[in-house]
């Protein structure tokens, strides 16, 4: 069945009535309904051909679009691929970019280095012939920058100069120049370079000897040279054959031998707390000859005869008691007279007297000792003062003058280690005497004290005997 029928259907059983009188309305409310369907119909119908028709080339447009969606796709992945090739391309250029800059850089260290060894193999006396060409050298260097072409000029420029010298070095040179002497004076003259060793040869011929640093000065020092080593100087250049002489320490042992000096430079180089310990330690050894001879003049010794000296003062008899006590020494015969004349009294009264003859020696044996162990304490610790009062000098003389020339340090590194050094030499023979001078009066005082004991019991024994 057909929409159609289906519709009127639908509307006859929806108004249909069992009143006869409305059949007709019906059947004009049906007919009006199917001319609107058929309307509707053909709109639908005409809807439907219009969009057939324009379905076509819209369908064709979105085909086109497509179509230019996966050119321009591809062009997009063209140009990434161009894009990321580029990017590569432009990281190996940074890279070799970057690796020519490491290899300029590691090669101006190398020339920086190379420069700076061959300045310091420099004889101080060849200074005066490169040192201004090297640094006006460096100043063009400097000012042109690295990579530059004017840079790499000057640097192969300053290679060149380097060259040279070790063509002039290979079989010595001469030129002329100037040399400071012991007294401070400026001589002109001829310098001779032979291999590491620099002479000085003066125009007027007075003066030779080998070329060596001087600190504070841009010239070098002579050392100067005569005898034999002299002559050789003088009469070189005299002839097609010609001797120089060679020191294998360039210089420095005529230098340390002239500097060594005598004891005096040596004690000088202490300053202030450097005397200071030595007026103490010749105190101290003073002091130690006289204790010496007080000790001499004080000796004390066990009697042969005091049992003969007890045995007279117990009965009375001091003339014999003192006639047997005056053979021993003097300090010990004060205190057996001392014994002797209260032999007859009370043991222990006896005692302390005679005990009080000792304590009243003792003082005089240990006079000067404790100035002994003071010096023996106090000059390790005088000689640690000197050597912070030089290593204060010392970092005093690096705040001003850099740490550059240790020769410029020499003075406070001197007074640091001469005062320890002395204090030392002071300490340990005074301490070494103070412990002999020491035990030798603690065996006189023991010596009295033992000579006072046996005392003490042959008179207790020989009253015993008495009064039994």
């Amino acid at each position: 069945m057909s929409r159609r029928h289906l519709f009127l259907g639908a509307l006859i059983a929806l108004f249909a009535n069992p009143v006869l009188g409305q059949e007709k309305d019906i059947a004009a409310l049906a007919d009006e309904m199917e001319q609107r369907l058929s309307v509707s119909l053909a709109k639908y119908q005409a809807l439907q051909e219009s969009i057939a028709s324009e379905k076509v080339p819209i369908i064709e447009r979105i085909n086109e679009l497509e179509n230019q969606a996966i050119a321009m796709r591809s062009q997009v992945r063209e140009v990434r691929i161009v894009e990321e090739k580029a990017i590569e391309d432009l990281r190996i250029q940074q890279e070799r970019s970057q690796d020519l800059r490491t290899q300029n850089d590691y090669v101006s260290g190398l020339f920086a280095q190379y420069l700076n060894t061959f300045e310091g193999r420099l004889h101080i006396a060849e200074d005066q012939i490169f040192s201004e060409q090297l640094s006006s050298l460096r100043e063009a260097i400097e000012r042109a920058g690295a990579g530059t072409q004017q840079y790499r000029e000057k640097r192969t420029e300053a290679v060149e100069r380097c060259l040279d010298r070790l063509d002039l070095i290979s079989g010595g040179y001469t030129f002329s120049g100037k040399a400071i002497d012991d007294s401070g004076e400026i001589l002109n003259g001829t310098v001779i370079v032979f291999g590491p060793a620099a002479y000085f040869q003066e125009e007027t011929g007075d003066s030779v000897g080998i070329l060596t640093f001087r600190p504070g000065a841009l010239e070098p020092a002579l050392t100067s040279l005569d005898g034999e080593y002299g002559n050789a100087l003088q009469d070189y250049g005299a002839s097609d054959r010609y001797a120089l002489p060679l020191d294998a320490s360039l210089g420095k042992a005529i230098s340390l031998k002239n500097a060594s000096g005598g004891w005096k430079e040596h004690i000088e180089q202490g300053g202030a707390v450097g005397y200071a310990i030595l007026g103490m330690g010749a105190l101290a050894l003073l002091l130690a000859l006289v204790k010496l001879t007080d000790f001499s003049a004080l000796a004390v010794s066990l009697p042969t005869n005091l049992a003969a000296a007890a045995s007279a003062a117990v009965k009375g008899d001091l003339d014999k008691a003192k006639e047997e006590i005056s053979t021993s020494k003097p300090w010990m015969r004060d205190m057996l007279l001392e014994g002797a004349a209260h032999a007859n009294e009370d043991r222990e009264l006896m005692e302390d007297h005679m005990i009080s003859v000792i304590l009243y020696r003792k003082p005089r044996l240990e006079r000067f000792l404790p100035w002994l162990a003071v010096t023996a304490a106090a000059t390790p610790l005088m000689g640690l003062l000197g050597t912070v009062v030089g290593m204060i000098k010392t970092f005093t003389l690096i705040t001003i003058f850099g740490s550059g020339d240790p020769k410029a340090l020499s003075s406070g590194i001197s007074e640091a280690l001469v005062t320890t050094e002395l204090g030392l030499v002071v300490a340990i023979p005074t301490l070494i005497i103070h412990g002999a001078l020491l035990r030798l009066a603690k065996r006189r005082i023991s010596a009295m004290e033992l000579a006072a004991t046996e005392f003490s019991k042959i008179v207790n024994k020989l009253s015993g005997s008495v009064d039994s």
